[in-house]
């Protein structure tokens, strides 16, 4: 393991956490290649089913884990025997599949309340690889806690990497189906979790440790409430869109959604990542600190890497899709979806700041009060606004997360505001973003937004770099 001494300075957060970071996104980088292909090989109805049931895999594995997946990691950190998370992975394990199992059995009473046709054996697929997907996790919470990064990566990458590849090979052996790319993921999880229990050893005598679980509990029901409530706003629209527009939108907004969400998703993930490392500061104040630091760091990659995802998008749509998509019409989708990671890197700091103290209620009734501002603006501005109505309501709810969170932080520790400078370049980056929207979408301007958007590629690793170093996001501005 790392040096208690370094783990969770911003440097180390910035250098060795990112790994754990690059590691958890490698689904997303995965997602993303294999999104063309997906959308070529299938039928554009297929496609937008398997979307669904992607967003019904997101939805059910939060619910199985109860939270569990993160009060391993506090509970690996705070004690230095590991026969307590051991034994909470185990029960975890046994809890996650026997929601799974309920939810198979009772899976013609709401299948179709979901849009899923009744003829097809998707749901039960789905079902079938969230099991061990569960178990997964689980397995990854207890290794990235201990810091064992090779097999940690192994784990991971069998499960996201390895799932999506087999998909595909799936495809083109078998079938061109949403069924059959599915199967993928039953296979992949399902090695995942095997090397996961032989390298984690969950222990069978946690089942009866009813304090360690309870306390488990206590930490992650309401992650697990909030959980459920963030689905709403990522990914819950496609079952509205589906049920209101049809599954053909539900593809066109998927692709849209791939692109423009990549930014939140790398800072989920960052969240995720960074928790035992930030659990490692034993003082709640320099904790705080040296998260508001870090928030204000993530701003500035956050700030570039939304002026190239949106400047680009226009290429990057007609790489994911085919001209039935109609990719010039979602470019505004993109920006939408895009703006959303400026709420998501506050509401991912005060998180950070509730999760380790182990108070994570403010977070479940933050997440709630966002996927009700979701659901009364999705209903309030689908009909006319369409895809980039719903995109909007979620970059809204989030921002809505974002106040609440900040309001429990304040009370509780009091809140570390962020620089002008970042604040300042944040409001600049939205600027040029929205202002790409007029450039032209043909020609000679598709070379040149992809090639501008190269560029900002150079001051995005250079901000990287200082904070890595501890310099800051603008090392070329200090004096040595």
């Amino acid at each position: 393991m790392s040096e208690p001494a370094e783990r969770g300075r911003s440097s180390d957060l910035f250098g060795r956490g990112m790994i754990y970071v690059l590691v958890w996104s490698m689904q997303m980088v995965v997602a993303t290649v294999v999104s063309p292909v997906l959308t070529r090989v299938l039928p554009k109805d297929q496609f937008g089913g398997l979307a669904a049931a992607i967003a019904l895999y997101q939805l059910l594995i939060t619910v199985a884990l109860f939270g569990l997946d993160n009060a391993v990691e506090m509970q690996r950190v705070e004690d230095s025997d590991p026969s307590r998370s051991r034994g909470l992975v185990a029960a975890g394990m046994i809890m996650a599949f026997g929601v799974v199992g309920l939810c198979a059995i009772t899976s013609p009473l709401w299948s179709s309340a979901l849009g899923f046709p009744s003829s097809t054996g998707l749901v039960l697929i789905t079902l079938g690889w969230t099991a061990p997907g569960a178990g997964v996790m689980l397995s990854l919470s207890l290794l990235q806690a201990e810091d064992r990064l090779a097999r940690f990566a192994t784990v991971s990458l069998v499960s996201t990497v390895g799932s999506q590849l087999l998909g595909i090979g799936l495809l083109f052996l078998v079938e061109r189906t949403a069924l059959v790319y599915a199967w993928g993921g039953v296979i992949g999880n399902t090695v995942s979790l095997l090397l996961g229990i032989v390298w984690t050893r969950p222990r069978p005598g946690g089942l009866t440790d009813r304090a360690t679980i309870a306390a488990g509990l206590r930490l992650g029901v309401p992650l697990m409430l909030a959980g459920v409530a963030q689905f709403v706003l990522s990914a819950g629209d496609r079952f509205v869109v589906q049920r209101m527009l049809g599954p053909e939108q539900v593809a066109r907004y998927q692709v849209a959604y791939t692109v423009g969400n990549v930014l939140s998703l790398m800072l989920a993930f960052t969240t995720r990542a960074w928790l035992p490392r930030l659990k490692s500061i034993t003082s709640s104040e320099q904790r705080w600190e040296v998260i508001a630091a870090s928030r204000d760091g993530v701003y500035w990659l956050v700030g570039w890497a939304l002026i190239g995802i949106t400047v680009s998008a226009p290429v990057l749509l007609r790489v994911f899709a085919p001209a039935s998509y109609d990719p010039a019409s979602l470019v505004a989708v993109v920006l939408v979806v895009g703006l959303a990671a400026l709420p998501v890197a506050a509401s991912g700091a005060t998180s950070q700041v509730l999760v380790t103290t182990r108070q994570s209620r403010p977070i479940a009734i933050g997440a709630a009060v966002a996927a009700v501002v979701k659901i009364v603006l999705t209903i309030a501005v689908i009909g006319r606004f369409g895809l980039v109505g719903t995109a909007a309501a979620t970059t809204v709810a989030i921002a809505a997360q974002a106040w609440v969170q900040r309001v429990a932080v304040q009370r509780a520790l009091g809140f570390r505001r962020s620089s002008a400078t970042s604040l300042g370049f944040v409001a600049l980056a939205c600027l040029v973003s929205t202002a790409s929207l007029e450039l032209p979408q043909q020609g000679f301007w598709l070379a040149a937004r992809f090639g501008f958007s190269c560029l900002c590629l150079a001051p995005f690793f250079l901000a990287l770099r200082g904070l890595q170093r501890g310099t800051g996001p603008l090392p070329l501005l200090r004096h040595p």
